[in-house]
């Protein structure tokens, strides 16, 4: 084999350089490219230490948010299934009520992140994520579950779908066709309601129609009329002369004044059935929360001399009660409570007084002392698991009722609390309707 002969050559400044023969160095192969060397076709880059650090600062973030996220997981799972054990945390004993409709968004925030997490290949936030998701999609299962078969055991039809989109068709606004009037007057005060006409063909006797008035809750310190308008819709769809009303709120208002002013919204659709089209023998009182407490007591009370409506009225007398998580018995409202301080002074603010300095006036504001023969049909849905109003309440109305012969149903639903109809749409809110459905069937002419 000859070796390559050297070549001379001459710069510009005419000074000999030795060099290789460039024919030779051709014929000759050159040393083997060890694998995986920088630069050799087919071998990945290494990152640069900018972009580890940009991807470890990722992950770092994805692993926060993770954990957050992870750790409202746990906290929702804690409100939903055990009670609230002092009234320090009423707040989020008050906001546990809303959480199950928040468990299906909850459920879709975690599964994303999870596998956005691994994607980016952070293998904690990955795992979080994964289990938050599982824990909330267990939390949105168990109460549907439940409820689906409280459903089937009270014969009423739920739709799953509707279940599962409820949350993107709510229509809280002003019904069309509302017209608000003035009911009544207390000094300088006006009383309003919104009247929601009545779709469909009238179905009583004479074409005219039953009529449900609306009294909204609110610890009888704050709330509008405005709160009953999907409720009202849902009563005007279905052929009723829907009311909702405003009535005296504390500061201004005491334990006679309530049941006086819905008792004045009564006696104003009653005087006027002719022009609402309403039968005046058909009408309806619905409450919820203090509301359900000031239908029981307008309703259980025509007549008593100690609960005179606010305006004079011939007759302020209905044919049903429908009492959402209301409060029967003020001596016992805050027995079973887990806010328990919350609703002992907003009651003492109602009556004016505790127990103690006021008992005659505390006896008198309790329906459950009412209780007799012949009172209104009385229709009652309670959560199982109400932190605010235990459902120890339904159930001292239930036995009174039953006891004085009076036509009633009393429901308590699982995993259900306050609030439970806050949303169109969800389990409890479908089975809540037809309930009412089959009560005004069973008490129809």
């Amino acid at each position: 084999m000859t070796s390559p002969s050297p070549s001379h050559a001459h710069d510009e400044d005419g000074a000999a350089t030795v060099g290789t023969d460039s024919t030779a160095a051709a014929d000759t192969p050159a040393p083997p490219t060890p694998p995986g060397t920088p630069g050799t076709p087919g071998t990945p880059t290494a990152p640069t230490a900018p972009t580890t650090g940009r991807r470890h600062r990722r992950n770092r973030v994805i692993t926060v948010l993770a954990s957050v996220v992870g750790t409202l997981a746990v906290l929702v799972t804690v409100l939903m299934t055990v009670p609230v054990p002092t009234s320090a945390t009423a707040l989020a004993t008050l906001a546990a009520d809303a959480l199950h409709e928040g468990t299906l968004i909850a459920v879709l925030v975690c599964a994303v992140l999870a596998v956005v997490a691994r994607l980016r290949r952070a293998r904690a936030a990955t795992l979080i994520a994964g289990a938050s998701a599982v824990l909330m999609a267990v939390m949105t299962a168990v109460p549907a579950v439940a409820l689906m078969r409280e459903a089937d055991r009270q014969h009423v039809d739920v739709s799953i779908g509707r279940f599962l989109t409820h949350g993107l068709v709510q229509d809280n606004g002003r019904p069309k066709g509302a017209e608000t009037l003035t009911y009544g007057t207390a000094g300088p005060t006006e009383l309003k309601l919104d009247h929601i006409p009545g779709q469909g063909p009238a179905r009583n006797p004479g074409g005219t129609r039953p009529a449900v008035i609306y009294v909204h809750g609110g610890g009888w310190k704050i709330g509008e009329r405005s709160d009953g308008y999907p409720w009202s819709k849902w009563f005007a769809e279905r052929g009723y002369a829907a009311f909702t009303i405003d009535y005296r709120l504390l500061p201004h208002a005491d334990w006679q004044t309530g049941p006086g002013d819905v008792k004045a919204a009564v006696g104003y659709v009653r005087d006027n059935a002719a022009r609402f089209g309403v039968d005046p023998s058909d009408i309806t009182l619905f409450g919820e929360s203090a509301g359900g407490h000031l239908a029981m007591m307008a309703g259980y009370t025509d007549g008593d001399p100690m609960f005179p409506p606010t305006n004079p009225h011939a007759d302020t007398s209905v044919r049903r009660v429908i009492n959402f998580y209301g409060t029967t018995d003020l001596d016992d409202v805050s027995a079973h409570s887990t806010a328990p301080n919350i609703v002992r002074q907003v009651t003492r603010e109602f009556m004016g007084g505790t127990k103690e300095q006021r008992p005659e006036a505390w006896t008198a504001s309790s329906p459950l002392h009412h209780v007799r023969p012949g009172l209104p049909a009385t229709l009652s849905v309670h959560g199982a698991d109400d932190r605010l109003i235990a459902p120890s309440q339904l159930r001292l109305l239930d036995r009174a009722l039953a006891d004085a012969g009076v036509p009633h149903r009393s429901v308590e639903l699982p995993w259900t609390s306050h609030l439970f109809d806050l949303t169109r749409g969800n389990l409890t809110t479908q089975i809540a309707e037809g309930l009412i459905q089959q009560f005004d069937q069973q008490t129809a002419r």
